[in-house]
């Protein structure tokens, strides 16, 4: 069941990165980031609690996957950003996108 939960919030959070990207108002570039920013802090929240659940056991692999989600993180606020101020960086989006797509198929190969 939480398997299916954190699928569809990575979905969700791959259609806000790529409706977000493509939209050519600051409004609603600014109204896919505020979605994307909601369903991102419910996926670091997931990853917590199950960091919390499993604590002694796959210590590493929990940080290197919290390190992870960080990084996108990062790199998704700077690509709303850009967007944002400039006309966007498609490499950028491109390199987001890829990210959230190997967020979503760890999730489904090993959780």
């Amino acid at each position: 069941m939480l398997k299916l939960f954190w699928e569809f919030i990575v979905l969700i959070l791959l259609f806000a990165n790529i409706f977000g990207n493509h939209s050519k108002k600051e409004k609603h570039v600014s109204d896919w980031l505020g979605i994307a920013r909601i369903t991102f802090f419910i996926l670091l929240t997931l990853a917590v609690i199950q960091f919390i659940v499993v604590f002694p056991a796959h210590i590493v692999w929990h940080i290197i996957w919290l390190l992870y989600l960080v990084a996108v993180y990062i790199l998704m606020e700077n690509t709303f950003r850009l967007k944002r101020e400039t006309f966007g960086n498609p490499l950028q989006a491109f390199i987001v996108t890829t990210a959230l797509v190997i967020t979503l198929i760890i999730i489904i190969a090993l959780f």
